[in-house]
């Protein structure tokens, strides 16, 4: 892939630069998403653990769903939000995270929400 440098020099350009800033905030910001989302379904599953003798066995499950929700909307948001900013510096030549390894990545993670959705479920 082509850098962002100018064709008169070899110096870089502001604009390439600067679509490269972007680019890795946005994958900074993406990494930092999915984090955020290990940490809900870490919540959940600590949740389910620590208040399962509470109240009838239905409660605690119930309420550690709520983690797991949001990690499921948080997961959605920041591969759309990714997405959304991965097209509007496409112009430019910048590189970033390929699609599939982004979905492939959300894929897993949203797996794992499920997989913590069947564990608070099945004690």
């Amino acid at each position: 892939m082509p850098d962002a440098t100018d064709l008169d020099g070899g110096n870089p350009s502001r604009i390439g630069l600067a679509a490269d800033r972007t680019m890795l905030a946005s994958e900074r910001t993406l990494a930092a998403w999915w984090r955020t989302a290990l940490a809900a379904l870490a919540a959940a599953v600590g949740f389910a653990k620590i208040a399962g003798d509470i109240g009838p066995p239905w409660l605690p499950r119930l309420a550690a769903m709520l983690p797991i929700l949001l990690a499921g909307l948080v997961l959605f948001v920041a591969a759309r939000r990714y997405v959304q900013t991965a097209r509007r510096v496409e112009a430019e030549c910048v590189e970033r995270v390929p699609t599939v390894e982004l979905w492939l990545g959300t894929g897993l993670l949203a797996a794992l929400a499920v997989a913590v959705t069947v564990l608070v479920w099945s004690e």
